[in-house]
């Protein structure tokens, strides 16, 4: 990993070009001495820090208790690509420690918030890892780029607020969370609003690990981190995501998919509060909380043998079942109107068309319904949507909605599964088996048109014998 060198001189001169260098290029910057007290905060900190000068000279722990700044300055090992979060802005920070003479003399820290083009850059630049940039990388961007709370999370219906406040009580412990519910029902948003929630005007880093986008050879190295040499292709020491996470949090994504072996080691690192890099001896402190997701049942998964008992009680301390879209029709009008509102777009709804959105099923949930009115602007020029064109629109590539034109026409609420002329598991089976047909067996287009990921959908074709 990346050092820099430079004279002590210029580390405790202040006005020179270093300085310039970092108040034009970085949204933050400061130089930390060894023993990781502020030397200098860059002007543009002003932008993020109330009053940064009243840290000259202090230990960088009041500003940021959370990053490793201390295992930088005694280890001389950088951490680079860290999600972090100030004062309500997320970003990328990076860490890399100050050699003069093969001597450690302190540890530059920068910042870029909010800047999706340098974000990009700093990934392009990751090499610290044997395939280099990692897949999960440009989930974490655009988790730093859109910055979500609580209020990111649409909808008014009792059951959408009894989930957020949940939530909120969630976020005021430090219990580990675990986010059930199906795909595109937003946990995404809930766990980037937990960690919101916890750390509302401090620096605190937030790790999202996708366990199904990270190849299992590699979920090890990932989560733990590794040694020198601890496997071909391990050039140097890597941190792991938990030791980079410090005291923030960590978000397992999908975890119904990791795999027993790892279950066990992850089980035994948050049992113990410690960990060791792959090929290493050091036991490493695990300070960071734990929120987990999945759209899996994992007493299920315990009863077939395929998920860790001892692991799904350790993860599920707080549960929290996300809402399905199907069980709050209500909240349909304000998505829609939200997502117009994205686009700058405007439709006319008839109060048909608006009913027949309410009654359909949604198996993809609120990015099926997003996908569908982005694709209705798309096709549409400023005309009045009625129900026989969203018909049409959701037939395509997807649920035949034949079965919603023998409904009454009055306003009612979504008819409950058994009053449906066949059960949702075999609209399902129909919508993909549509979608395949219609994108001729491609499946990115077919997961596309179903408002649902490629995973998701390779299982649902699994599942139902396609």
């Amino acid at each position: 990993m990346p050092q820099i060198s430079m004279e002590r001189s210029i580390l405790y001169t202040r006005g020179g070009a270093l300085d310039k260098l970092l108040d034009s290029v970085f949204d933050m910057a400061m130089l930390l001495d060894v023993h990781c007290n502020i030397l200098y905060l860059s002007a543009s900190n002003q932008k993020v820090l109330p009053n940064p000068q009243q840290f000259i000279g202090k230990p960088v722990s009041l500003l940021d208790k959370y990053s490793p700044f201390q295992q930088v300055a005694s280890t001389g090992q950088s951490v680079e690509g860290l999600a972090v979060e100030m004062y309500g802005h997320r970003g990328f920070s990076n860490l890399y420690p100050l050699v003069e003479d093969g001597q450690i003399i302190g540890v530059l820290s920068y910042i870029y918030f909010q800047n999706r083009s340098a974000i990009e850059q700093i990934l392009a630049q990751r090499t610290n890892h044997p395939e280099g940039r990692q897949p999960d990388d440009y989930r974490q961007v655009s988790l730093v780029t859109r910055s979500y709370d609580f209020s990111d999370f649409l909808g008014d219906s009792p059951l959408v607020k009894q989930m957020l406040d949940r939530c909120r009580q969630a976020a005021a412990s430090d219990y580990p969370v675990l986010l059930i519910g199906e795909t595109g029902t937003g946990k995404e948003i809930l766990a980037s609003g937990i960690h919101a929630a916890r750390h509302p005007k401090c620096f605190a880093p937030y790790v999202a690990i996708n366990c199904t986008a990270i190849p299992e050879n590699l979920m090890e190295s990932e989560l733990f981190g590794h040694e020198k040499g601890a496997f071909t292709g391990a050039h140097q020491r890597k941190l792991g995501k938990f030791e980079q996470a410090g005291e923030g949090d960590v978000l397992l994504d999908e975890i119904g998919d990791m795999n027993l072996s790892l279950q066990s080691k992850l089980l035994r690192a948050l049992e113990s509060r410690e960990f060791e890099r792959v090929g290493g001896q050091e036991l490493i402190p695990f300070r960071a909380n734990i929120i987990a997701a999945t759209n899996k049942n994992l007493p299920a998964l315990v009863e077939a043998g395929q998920f860790r008992a001892d692991l799904y009680y350790r993860l599920s301390v707080i549960e929290v079942f996300l809402v399905p879209l199907r069980k709050r029709p209500e909240d349909i009008p304000l998505l829609v109107d939200h997502f117009l509102q994205s686009r700058s777009g405007s439709l006319r709804f008839t109060h048909q068309a608006m009913e027949f959105l309410q009654r359909y099923p949604w198996p993809g949930n609120v990015r099926q319904l997003r996908n569908l009115v982005y694709r209705l602007l798309a096709l549409s020029s400023g005309e009045q949507i009625t129900g026989e064109r969203v018909m049409q629109e959701l037939s395509t590539g997807q649920e035949s909605y034949s079965w919603a034109l023998s409904q009454p026409s009055a306003p009612q609420p979504a008819p409950e599964m058994e009053h449906s002329p066949r059960t949702l598991e075999q609209l399902e089976r129909q919508a993909i088996a549509q979608a395949l047909e219609h994108c001729q067996r491609n499946i990115s287009l077919a997961a596309r048109q179903l408002g649902i990921s490629r995973a998701t959908l390779y299982k649902k074709m699994e599942k139902f014998h396609l």
